[in-house]
């Protein structure tokens, strides 16, 4: 599963995940990863990824998103140290390769891009390189010779992978017919396990909160998982075969798990700079439609105010931001650095 999230338990209820650009903590619910909007640390922004030992115990705490404090406690062992504006330690019992994995990625964010990389390099491009075969991490120079706050033994790096594709570029869709909002119902799919997933004027929604007929409501129930539709750069219809695992994630409450149960068949497939989806569903091309439709009326239509769903996500996320072209307002084009499939199953398992 290349690029896949590493979900690294640091206690009962906080990981550590480093997804394909970028790492975050987050919260922990019977063992589901809690929904949550944090940006993290850029991958871009790395300028040292070791494998070694943890010589004695470390303590340090964590902030949440919810504004509790985590106090963490790591064991002496082995793990990987993550340097950027400050010091990642993830447990593992595979240092070489986990350290190896995060430095392939390192190397996909160079070459491609990733969350923030162009804000990162603008400060310190010291920290992508030109190499002999295109662009390299760089800024380990930077770094301190050992942690600042830990006991650490550092072990010689294992070999690195070849990068995963980047993204074709695409050019800008103009759409050709935009409705007003007013004419557009709520779109509802009750998926095989009961999840309702629900696509409103200017949000996508997963959970089990019943949604009335014909009704547009921006409502962000705290027991769902929701997303702007100005947030997804990808919106594709697909087809899911293989041996599936269930997706879990928890809600923003803490307490409701949201179960994606994968089957071989048609599939929805979600992909944004923060979030991504995959929904079993027969329904996959005509809400795939419907989502484009929805995202090109929120682009259209946006709510004036710089705290409605699409202004919000264009200041935070830029890359979702709509472009100007000589045939009027167009949806951005897919960055390069998108995968090229869903992360959340194997490659193999999506065509």
């Amino acid at each position: 599963m290349n690029d896949a999230p590493i979900i690294v338990p640091l206690s009962a209820d906080v990981a550590v995940v480093i997804e394909q650009d970028r790492l975050h903590f987050s919260g922990l619910a019977a063992g589901a990863l809690v929904d949550s909007a944090v940006f993290g640390l850029p991958l871009a922004a790395v300028n040292l990824v070791q494998p070694g030992e943890l010589r004695k115990e470390l303590r340090y705490k964590i902030e949440q998103r919810n504004g509790l404090t985590t106090k963490i406690v790591l064991r002496p062992g082995p793990a990987v140290w993550i340097r950027a504006a400050y010091d990642v330690f993830v447990p593992t019992p595979d240092p070489r390769g986990l350290a190896a994995e995060v430095e392939r990625r390192r190397r996909r964010v160079a070459r491609y891009g990733g969350l923030a990389a162009p804000e990162v390099w603008k400060i310190n491009p010291k920290l992508r390189v030109a190499g002999p075969h295109g662009f390299e991490p760089g800024g380990a120079e930077f770094a301190p010779p050992r942690p600042e706050k830990a006991k650490w033994e550092a072990l010689a790096p294992g070999p690195i992978g070849e990068p995963s594709p980047g993204t074709p570029p695409s050019a800008p869709v103009v759409p050709t017919s935009v409705p007003y909002p007013e004419s557009l119902p709520v779109i509802s799919e009750t998926l095989a396990n009961g999840v309702r997933f629900s696509v409103s004027v200017r949000r996508a929604f997963l959970g089990y909160e019943p949604v009335e007929a014909g009704l547009v409501t921006e409502t962000l129930p705290v027991s769902s998982l929701h997303v702007p539709l100005a947030a997804w750069h990808v919106v594709r219809a697909g087809t899911l075969r293989g041996g599936l695992t269930p997706i879990r994630r928890c809600a923003a409450d803490g307490q409701t798990e949201i179960r994606m149960d994968l089957s071989d068949g048609p599939a929805l497939w979600l992909w944004g700079p923060l979030r991504e989806w995959v929904i079993a569903t027969p329904r996959a091309a005509e809400l795939a439609e419907e989502i484009r439709l929805r995202q090109a009326v929120g682009m259209m239509f946006p709510l004036s105010s710089d705290l409605g769903a699409e202004r919000r996500t264009w200041l935070d996320l830029p890359t979702t931001k709509p472009v100007d072209t000589p045939e009027g307002r167009a949806l951005p084009p897919v960055p390069e650095w998108a995968p090229v499939s869903p992360t959340l199953v194997p490659r193999e398992c999506w065509s």
